[in-house]
């Protein structure tokens, strides 16, 4: 007897297919689930790999996650002294909002109000929660744009972004190439306006419905001057488009050792629209969410707010109920917001990133390997050429790939024999960095370097 697999749809099937030729896509940001063996022969070695831990010395490193766990004994112990979760009868319920409760919604107005200068408070009706935030964009997606419509990137961006906008909601990315060194300049700006402009005289171009920025930047480590975030206002306005503001690193900036001049952190919500850049305020949503800041992706917690548009907010929550926050997330995000100890473990996390930045930055330098010095975030950008360039693809398994990434995938396949996968804890970027070392054949600094800059 023959049995039969039912087919997939279309839009499942296509993604799958883009999916499939896109391997470095594959290989960084696709590091769990059974679809991995599906995508490459790298993703395979991965799937069958156990991760390091003290106890598993000779697991593999995930350096390539934007996990901060360097104050997850701190977390671990914060809720664990909170007792039992306080559940009361309406959180067995559906609630009172399809878009979050009182709770959450009274604990995120006094956050932003403390750490986001909004120049129009945040109030309940401007607020939507959801359960992680690659939900809520995918949501925002289908409620302000259609299918094949497209949202416009500054390149280098978070490659999360695409399954995000097209795996559900089908919506596209146009990147755009900034020149060197010009990223978070009025630069960038124009060059965005160059790329509208090329696509006006082009009537096959994809609709544009959005610009998307992250601030601080995913992930190049810095954060958007006042003066640019209102330019990206005035484009918005410009070409009628939404402007999306991620922030999810709002409070994750530190200190850094280097010359570069860096700007703080200025959100999207302390910019009055109207009055400094003629926009209108209906336009900008602004996006957050408990994974980056508070270590936390495992409790899955994001939130949009967008405050001079209920048509939006009616849309998004007509849509809401697939990515609803459930009760315990909502109960142990709103005791971090609102406990006094929060400023501590804010403090001590931007000290950790701090201690973090400057061993892994201490140890490139040591190597000579090139970096771009960054503040804010969770990852380095470094450049691996010359290793890269000494390895040799050893299959012939990439044939949807460009020429010009082969030597990188080969060069993530040789890491991964190594035991390391290109936000993992202190200790793992040591064994990692150690690892790394072994590889390329580089001096030893790793374990003298850790001594000099401690947890």
């Amino acid at each position: 007897m023959q049995l039969h697999v039912p087919g997939l749809s279309e839009r499942a099937t296509k993604q799958l297919d883009e999916t499939s030729k896109s391997p470095l896509f594959s290989a960084i940001f696709r590091t769990f689930g059974n679809q991995a063996s599906l995508i490459s022969p790298l993703r395979r070695r991965l799937r069958t790999a156990a991760y390091w831990s003290e106890e598993n010395p000779d697991g593999v490193v995930n350096a390539g996650l934007a996990e901060n766990s360097l104050l997850h004994d701190w977390l671990i112990k914060f809720w664990e002294r909170q007792g039992t979760l306080k559940i009361g009868h309406t959180d067995l319920t559906y609630g009172t909002s399809i878009l979050g409760s009182s709770r959450i919604f009274s604990a995120l107005g006094e956050h932003y109000q403390r750490y986001f200068a909004p120049h129009v408070p945040v109030a309940e009706k401007h607020i939507a929660t959801s359960n992680g935030l690659s939900p809520m964009i995918e949501h925002i997606a289908a409620v302000i744009s259609d299918p094949g419509d497209q949202w416009l990137l500054p390149a280098p961006w978070y490659n999360g972004f695409v399954p995000d906008l097209n795996a559900a909601s089908q919506v596209g990315i146009a990147s755009v190439s900034i020149p060197a060194g010009k990223n978070g300049t009025l630069a960038e700006v124009e060059a965005m306006h160059a790329e509208m402009e090329r696509r006006a005289g082009d009537k096959s171009a994809p609709k544009i419905t959005a610009v998307l920025v992250t601030n601080p930047h995913n992930p190049l480590g810095f954060c958007y001057t006042r003066e640019v975030l209102i330019e990206y206002c005035k484009f918005a306005d410009k070409w009628n488009l939404y402007l999306v503001s991620d922030e999810i690193y709002a409070l994750s900036v530190f200190d850094a050792d280097h010359s570069a001049e860096v700007a703080p952190f200025t959100s999207i919500l302390s910019i009055d629209a109207v009055r400094e850049a003629g926009c209108s305020p209906a336009r900008i949503i602004q996006l957050y969410g408990a994974s980056k800041d508070f270590g936390a992706n495992g409790i899955r917690a994001g939130n949009a707010v967008c405050q001079h548009n209920d048509k939006f907010m009616s849309a998004l929550a007509s849509t809401a109920m697939p990515m609803r926050m459930g009760s315990p997330t909502d109960i142990l995000w709103s005791a971090l917001l609102t406990s006094p100890d929060l400023e501590e473990y804010l403090s001590l996390n931007r000290r950790a990133l701090s201690r973090a930045y400057a061993y892994l930055t201490a140890w490139l330098r040591a190597q000579d390997l090139p970096y771009t010095p960054a503040n804010a975030g969770h990852f380095v950008l470094v450049d691996y050429r010359k290793h890269v360039d000494k390895v040799e693809p050893d299959d012939n398994t990439w044939e949807n790939v460009e020429d010009k990434f082969i030597k990188e995938i080969a060069f993530l396949n040789k890491l991964v024999d190594a035991g390391v996968y290109c936000g993992p804890g202190r200790k793992e970027i040591e064994v990692a960095l150690e690892r790394i070392e072994q590889l390329c054949g580089m001096p030893a600094k790793a374990k003298e370097l850790s001594g000099q800059y401690p947890p």
